[in-house]
């Protein structure tokens, strides 16, 4: 395995845990059953997409890729206090709605760092970012 695909699987698989993360955190939260049960359907396709990128990592004897104590601890300090203010379910859509810009942006950054990454590896992270797109028509009515 080249170093571009190890980066960039690596980065997005990191990305996919603090998706995964941050669904976790605000789940609790959503008064919508329909807005819960969406974004279940979304959390499960980012633990999906990351055990693609654990597979793609391992047959290349590499290891997961991970968010970093101080990045995941801010980002559910940030979460939890935002909560606190207001666990609207409008509130939630806006954080999740600038969690999968910034998802799509870190993503697309990468694409274009890592051009030597495989095709399979580049596959997959545009994948992810067509998943975060997806995800964020889907938050829309709740803003």
């Amino acid at each position: 395995m080249n170093e571009d695909t190890r980066l960039l699987l690596k980065e997005c698989d990191a990305g996919t845990k603090m998706a995964v993360d941050t669904i976790d955190q605000v789940l609790p939260s959503i008064h919508s059953s329909d807005f819960k049960n969406g974004l279940k359907k979304y959390r499960d396709a980012h633990v999906s997409f990351g055990d693609k990128l654990h597979a793609l990592l391992s047959d290349g004897d590499e290891a997961a890729g991970d968010i970093g104590i101080m990045a995941k601890a801010s980002a559910r300090l940030m979460t939890g206090f935002r909560l606190m203010l207001d666990d609207s379910d409008k509130k939630i859509a806006s954080m999740l709605t600038d969690g999968c810009n910034m998802g799509i942006k870190s993503i697309e950054k990468y694409l274009n760092q890592y051009t030597k990454a495989s095709k399979e590896a580049r596959k997959t992270a545009e994948n992810i970012v067509r998943l975060e797109e997806n995800m964020m028509e889907d938050l829309r009515p709740y803003l």
